[in-house]
């Protein structure tokens, strides 16, 4: 039974609340800077909006703030995963989108938010400071790079807009979400928007990620095709000293999914600007979060493989004692040729899942997935369906009535009014 726990405030308050180390994956598409405005223009919590910085290195500053908190409460294995997409200089900062027929027609632009957290009575010192930073803008209708400075600044801890350091992080993927059905809007001398990015970063080196359970069919078929036999020797460390062309051999488990995801955007009746296509999550909430999580030693339960066989790709077993030319056994995960009576041959590593690791505590919970942006509650719904527990947390109390559409009776609210 997975369940959904939906939490109504401020993200940065909210999270100060959650204890050290207790989520798995933090998985959110953060607002935009400078291109919507979710909450009304007389909500109280208009000033604590996030995207309505005035700069982009002001923007980057408040989402560290946020992110430092997430990776306070990440467990050591957790991940955390941001899709952001960039904004153009100008024209409330979409370069002119805000036009008749634009990407963001209706929207009301932002005039920045010094004056909204002032007029909220937002304390200073939570905030990064705004002072003297009005112009850090690039050219009017240039790429404001905004993707690009968050993944420097977690990378290398520090703001190259303000200089505000942070604690750095392990920059694992930037994985291209290519959208086939983007709208049209008023592109000018631009080409037609359609990617965005999710940049997923790591705590530890040795993070919990199982690529075996998000492995996907292979481009084509093999099975009726013939290996071109390679001449490949090598040295003692394993390194080819010369190769020939060869047909690739494919992994009877799957192909690892590529680095550029192309998913259609998703049709979605209620009342938000921007909803997630829940083909998106499956991957990332699949391979990063653990299906269970021992409560006392923190250890997520891990995929345990056999002792791996090397497969000919003619279909015949190899044993995995054969060795290689020089008289050493191949490394695991990597194609390699034997020699056989004489002949060499491509063969591909197989290893079959035996079972999952136990601490031997048998105090287990079910892995949890964070959305601090949760906005209609996408991510909830894919991490539930998943046999996972999830997190939302959102400042607009409206979006509770559409999580609980999706989620249903697996929705509880932690809190019933604004943080």
């Amino acid at each position: 039974m997975s369940d959904a726990t939906w939490h109504i405030g401020d993200t940065l308050e909210t999270l100060k609340s959650f204890p050290d180390e207790s989520v798995d994956l933090v998985l959110s598409s953060p607002p935009f800077l400078a291109l919507r405005s979710y909450l009304p223009s007389d909500h109280p919590d208009k000033g604590r909006e996030m995207g309505s910085e005035a700069t982009p290195g002001e923007f980057v500053d408040s989402l560290m703030l946020v992110v430092e908190e997430c990776r306070r409460v990440l467990a050591p294995h957790g991940s955390i995963a941001l899709e952001l997409g960039d904004t153009f200089a100008g024209s409330g900062g979409a370069g002119g989108d805000y036009n008749e027929n634009g990407l963001r027609e209706g929207q009301a632009k932002f005039s920045g938010s010094a004056v909204k957290r002032a007029a909220a009575g937002l304390p200073d010192n939570d905030r990064p400071s705004r002072a003297g930073r009005s112009d850090q803008w690039p050219l009017a209708k240039s790429l404001s790079l905004v993707p690009e400075t968050v993944r420097w600044t977690m990378v290398y801890g520090r703001n190259p807009h303000t200089g505000r350091e942070t604690e750095p992080w392990r920059l694992r993927n930037v994985v291209r979400w290519c959208r086939p059905n983007p709208p049209v809007g008023a592109l000018g001398d631009k080409y037609r928007p359609a990617t965005t990015e999710l940049m997923i970063f790591a705590k530890d080196s040795k993070r919990f990620f199982d690529l075996d359970a998000v492995r996907q069919p292979h481009a084509r078929d093999y099975s009726n095709e013939k290996p071109t036999i390679a001449n490949r020797e090598f040295d003692r460390t394993g390194r080819a000293r010369k190769n020939t062309e060869r047909e690739q051999v494919p992994d009877p488990a799957g192909a690892p999914p590529l680095d550029y995801w192309v998913i259609p955007t998703q049709p979605y009746k209620g009342s938000h600007y921007a909803t997630w296509p829940r083909k998106l999550l499956d991957v990332p909430i699949r391979s990063m979060v653990p299906q269970r999580v021992c409560r006392q030693c923190g250890k997520p339960s891990e995929r345990i493989t056999s002792e791996p066989e090397y497969m000919r790709t003619d279909t015949d077993r190899i044993p995995a004692r054969l060795t290689m030319l020089d008289g050493e056994r191949p490394a695991d995960g990597v194609n390699q040729h034997l020699r056989d009576d004489g002949a060499n041959t491509s063969v591909v590593r197989q290893a079959e899942t035996v079972g999952w690791s136990d601490c031997g505590h048998q105090d287990w919970r079910n892995g949890i997935v964070l959305d601090p942006f949760a906005g209609s509650g996408t991510t909830l719904e894919v991490a539930t369906g998943l046999g996972r527990d999830a997190i939302g947390i959102d400042l607009d109390e409206r979006n509770y009535d559409l999580a609980l559409q999706r989620v249903g009776m697996f929705l509880q609210v932690a809190s019933s009014a604004t943080l």
